[in-house]
């Protein structure tokens, strides 16, 4: 038996339960949500997100059919032709996956003293069921049928008609998808996480699908607003057909999710005042074409947008004989800092080896680090060495010391 994250009780049945719904072309699966609540939630809170108009718009626009393997219908409704306000349309989806005009059938009638005249308006693909229609006519009126008179009949086709119609739009019930959908990720993402107070709230509110507290956490953003993202426009290419979730840990703001659904929404979720830990950044990131789903951490989100970054040492030398010593070096075609397995050792002063690496030194002075952006495409961090650092370079294995050292970075993609 393991625990369900929503109910929170121990359990033996587990199900597949998809944090991003598959509807929306998610495929991030988690298997910590048991059977029941898995079923509850589908259709109390991913319909909510699912069956956002919205949402309709875009799976009917990607080909997206979900678990009832049918395409949503976005223009569900009756809607009237521009100029002919007596004729009743429909937008039909054919075999195809297209849009089709569909003349919903009216009739109207007219009593005489010889009879009653009845006009018919049917689609062009009911014009077997004319006779269907008059007969059911005729029994509503209780006359016989052949008393009925219809006119002559008339075919009419209207080119690129002007269909008019209208819907409502949600921008409440469906933030608690959205609320869902960050949960999980955390929960999946830091499992500490699970025992925060704030997570066993959210718990509660998404097994109740109690929609009263969904904006005390739900609260960056109305769920629409795409600017969100336009500090991480440099590292996600939002315009592909990805989703992202964005799971950061800061001292100020404690831990939060930005989510932006592709072409959908993009909100903020605050999920703890606590941090789980400083400095955490994690992309999710779910293709809609690649049919998959990865987390990216920090570091490694760095080496896919800028790739490996170019070092640039600054060295410090004891007199002008250093100095001129070293330039000659440098200018040898064999000139390199000596690397190891791909690390940079370090050295104390009299040339011992020590054992740490100058990545290490890096990342012990990294909250120290100053980074600058010189372009769009183009940032450095320097850091600098209280203590002292040496490094030998190549020709010679001569042993010289660092004062600091300058990553230079140049975006090569996008995520």
């Amino acid at each position: 038996m393991k625990q369900c994250i929503i109910c929170r009780k121990f359990k033996e049945a587990f199900s597949d339960e998809h944090v991003i719904p598959d509807a929306l072309g998610g495929y991030y699966h988690i298997y910590s949500v048991c059977t029941q609540c898995n079923s509850r939630m589908g259709s109390t809170v991913d319909v909510k997100l699912v069956n956002h108009k919205f949402s309709e718009f875009q799976r009917f626009t990607l080909g997206l059919k979900g678990k009832s393997k049918k395409l949503p219908n976005p223009f569900i409704g009756i809607h009237r032709i521009d100029g002919e306000e007596s004729r009743r349309v429909q937008l039909r989806i054919d075999g195809d996956g297209k849009l089709v005009p569909y003349v919903v059938p009216t009739v109207e009638y007219e009593k005489l003293d010889d009879g009653t005249r009845v006009s018919i308006c049917v689609d062009a693909s009911d014009k077997n069921k004319l006779s269907g229609i008059l007969d059911g006519v005729a029994k509503k009126l209780k006359v016989p049928l052949e008393q009925l008179k219809l006119p002559e009949q008339a075919v009419r086709s209207i080119a690129r008609p002007n269909i008019q119609g209208g819907f409502s739009i949600d921008l409440f019930e469906f933030k608690i998808g959205l609320l869902k959908i960050a949960y999980e990720f955390a929960v999946d993402t830091i499992p500490e996480y699970f025992h925060d107070d704030a997570a066993v709230e959210i718990a509660e509110i998404l097994f109740h699908a109690d929609h009263s507290r969904v904006e005390k956490y739900v609260n960056i953003g109305s769920g629409f607003e795409r600017n969100l993202f336009s500090s991480l426009e440099k590292y996600l290419d939002i315009a592909k057909k990805k989703h992202f979730l964005v799971l950061c840990s800061h001292r100020a703001g404690g831990l939060s999710c930005l989510m932006h659904l592709h072409q959908l929404f993009a909100v903020g979720v605050s999920l703890s005042k606590k941090m789980y830990p400083d400095h955490l950044f994690v992309v999710g990131v779910n293709d809609i074409e690649k049919k998959s789903f990865r987390k990216i951490f920090g570091e490694e989100l760095s080496r896919e947008v800028y790739g490996v970054p170019f070092l640039r040492f600054q060295y410090y030398f004891e007199n002008e004989a250093a100095l001129m010593r070293f330039q000659e070096l440098q200018m040898s075609e064999h000139f390199e800092v000596i690397q190891v397995k791909g690390e940079i050792p370090v050295f104390d002063k009299s040339g011992n080896a020590l054992e740490t690496t100058l990545n290490e030194k890096m990342n012990a002075v990294a909250p120290l680090a100053k980074s600058e952006f010189l372009s769009e495409k183009e940032f450095i961090c320097t850091y600098n060495f209280a203590e002292d650092v040496f490094v030998k370079v190549n020709p010679g294995g001569e042993l010289v010391q660092v004062t600091a050292v300058r990553e230079e970075y140049v975006n090569v993609s996008k995520i």
